[in-house]
């Protein structure tokens, strides 16, 4: 479906519209429409998406989640293609573990199906005005998913490694950690690279913020804490 035309816009903002479902892609056009932007066309295919991006290089591409073949590299070849481009997701609300990836390919918003139409307006008007966009109840969602991850992540965290954590935030080299728990520098070192992994850090300033910030350890009794990790 390559159906191309519209009204010229008050405010400029130029659409691609892409649903897998022609009833709705042609209402959500009507919509648009309606509400002063222009749309340039509809595609019901990945494919159509991405040739009818290229060709009419709109100012937005509201993309539907469920097109057969959208995932975070088509995000991604569309803005590699169209720099300018912002693209939005129209979708049933989902878990963080699917909104992140299409946000981190470069998607600026994530949209509900459940707004009202004014609602919907409103969020593009926002999104062409530079601004990032994601429904409520999405954004509500994410930070539940997030947190929860965040939580999963801590209890990884075990009692040894909980000690080398504080021990770092109170200024300790590597010896210093070894000589305490009475294990081999190397041991200290295996304890820190675990910890960088799990808590996805890079280095000694970082596990000692992220430590204190989380109150994985009471708090930092030093600021010495510039020995290199691990």
């Amino acid at each position: 479906m390559t159906n191309a035309g519209g009204t010229s816009s008050t405010s400029g903002e130029s659409v691609v519209v892409a649903h897998h479902q022609r009833l709705i892609c042609e209402a959500i056009a009507g919509i648009l429409d309606r509400a002063g932007f222009t749309v340039m066309a509809q595609a019901d295919t990945e494919r159509d998406l991405l040739r009818l991006g290229m060709q009419h290089r709109p100012d937005i591409a509201l993309v539907d989640c469920d097109i057969p073949g959208v995932a975070p590299d088509t995000i991604l070849a569309l803005i590699e293609r169209l720099p300018d481009v912002a693209v939005v997701m129209l979708t049933h609300p989902q878990s963080a573990d699917a909104l992140l990836p299409i946000l981190q390919a470069g998607a600026r918003g994530y949209l509900s199906v459940n707004l009202s139409s004014k609602e919907f307006v409103e969020s593009l008007r926002m999104l062409a005005r530079g601004d990032i966009v994601v429904s409520q109840e999405m954004a509500d969602g994410m930070k539940t998913e997030l947190a929860d991850q965040a939580s999963k992540i801590k209890d990884d965290v075990s009692g040894r490694e909980r000690e080398v954590l504080q021990l770092i935030c109170e200024g300790a080299t590597n010896r210093e950690i070894a000589e305490k728990l009475i294990v081999s520098e190397h041991t200290v070192k295996v304890h820190l690279r675990n910890i960088l992994n799990k808590l996805n850090l890079r280095n000694r300033q970082q596990i000692a913020a992220y430590a204190v910030q989380e109150g994985l350890v009471t708090e930092i009794k030093s600021d010495d804490v510039s020995e290199s990790a691990p």
